[in-house]
């Protein structure tokens, strides 16, 4: 009887073993999942990492890769999400402004840090008139606004960005990385770094104004602020710029 038992174990040998390596591959993953380990898009192993993204509004959608949905619950919310090290892409949306967008690979154990562009759909401020004693003040800073050249560059206020026109080209060097931004086909006539960053500019051609990102991967956001007829600005405060379209002067909130 132990001989036929012998025989039997023999002849599904191949089986048990296999069995065996199933098991001890599906503990592995269990023990490595636990741990943090996800595939990457090459199907090798890598570890999740995090991405980390601060909303200043309240009641604000963050939707990762399209299926998952995070609402924040207050003002200047920072949101950590833990992601495998692969390809993903982000929404973040709220009521009354336009969608911002990014796609980014997570590196293995990373940590991205995005910021997203909050720009209202609608653009709020307030005409000043001409009996204002700050209108003519103004409006001469405005007409009398110079493009900034490669030799006379325009500084971010945190001084990590500097900009210029080339060729009706926005040139943008950030921390010695070199970037161009946009060049279109309309001459641009206004330049300045978008709020308190260096990684977003604002700017004015044709009938409108826009903001755009200076780093063209992972989906290059560009949003219209304005929209009239001949607008020029100038950026005094990180909450609002001045407009000049024809003889209507405004502040206008970003």
């Amino acid at each position: 009887m132990l001989d036929n038992a012998k025989r039997e174990i023999l002849k599904h040998k191949e089986l048990y073993a296999t069995i065996l390596v199933v098991v001890l591959i599906i503990i592995s993953g269990l023990v490595g999942y636990k741990k943090g380990y996800r595939f990457q898009n090459n199907f090798l192993i890598g570890k999740v990492g995090t991405l980390s993204i601060t909303i200043p509004t309240i009641q604000t959608n963050i939707f990762i890769d399209q299926n998952r949905k995070i609402t924040t619950m207050s003002d200047n919310q920072t949101v950590s999400i833990p992601l495998s090290p692969r390809s993903h892409s982000v929404i973040v949306s709220h009521d009354g402004y336009f969608p911002w967008k990014k796609d980014f690979t997570m590196p293995s154990g990373g940590n991205i840090v995005l910021s997203p562009i909050f720009v209202t759909q609608n653009a709020t401020g307030q005409i000043i008139l001409k009996n204002d004693p700050e209108f003519w003040e103004i409006r001469s800073r405005i007409i009398r606004d110079i493009l900034p050249t490669k030799e006379n560059p325009r500084f971010s206020t945190d001084n990590f960005g500097a900009m210029w026109i080339e060729d009706n080209a926005v040139i943008v060097k950030v921390q010695e990385k070199m970037f161009t931004v946009i060049q279109p086909d309309t001459v641009i006539k206004n330049l300045y770094f978008y709020k308190d960053r260096s990684d977003t500019v604002v700017f004015s051609t044709n009938n409108s104004i826009y903001v755009i990102e200076v780093n063209k991967e992972g989906t290059q956001n560009f949003i219209p602020i304005y929209k009239g007829k001949n607008p020029y600005f100038i950026a005094r405060d990180i909450g609002f710029i001045y407009v000049l379209d024809g003889e209507t002067l405004m502040q206008v909130i970003i």
